[in-house]
């Protein structure tokens, strides 16, 4: 999977953060284990990185990366208020390609949630990883060639062996 890819675009909560909010920054912070991960396929594999989230008026995102580390390894952040566009409007996806500066089969596109983070970025053509620590619910099939994982951290070993 890796020989071609150039991209990677991650959700943040559930995909990226930690689960309780830190309140010295007022949002969730990111988990230390993905972003190591982030740091190794930035670094090491030399992948762009794209941060694409659902964001509310009060949520920026940086607190969380900067704290962590690793706000100097997003390319580009497409955050849904002030860009005035939210998963899965296929708008959005269009900016995750313009952002990327990649064709869609070169930008794997990672997150929590079926449908806006898997289903409609592969709809678009771009690959897809489900981060789900319990696997898939009933009733839920993944596309194509997704991948399942359970943590971010899987990311670089597996990116690595494709």
């Amino acid at each position: 999977m890796s020989s071609s890819l150039t991209c990677l675009v991650t959700d943040f909560g559930s995909t990226i953060s930690a689960d309780a909010i830190d309140h010295l920054i007022g949002q969730k912070p990111v988990d230390p284990a993905a972003a190591a991960a982030l740091r190794t396929l930035h670094n090491d594999l030399a992948l762009r990185i794209i941060l694409a989230s659902n964001t509310q008026p009060y949520e920026t995102r940086w607190p969380a990366l900067q704290k962590a580390g690793i706000d100097d390894l997003f390319s580009v952040a497409l955050l849904s208020y002030p860009l005035g566009v939210r998963k899965p409007a296929p708008l959005f996806y269009r900016l995750v390609l313009a952002a990327a500066e990649a064709p869609p089969e070169q930008v794997l596109f990672i997150g929590d949630n079926l449908q806006r983070d898997v289903v409609a970025p592969v709809a678009h053509g771009m690959r897809a990883a489900l981060v789900r620590p319990q696997g898939l619910r009933p009733g839920e099939e993944l596309p194509g060639q997704a991948l399942l994982i359970s943590h971010v951290r899987e990311l670089p070993q597996l990116l690595r062996t494709a």
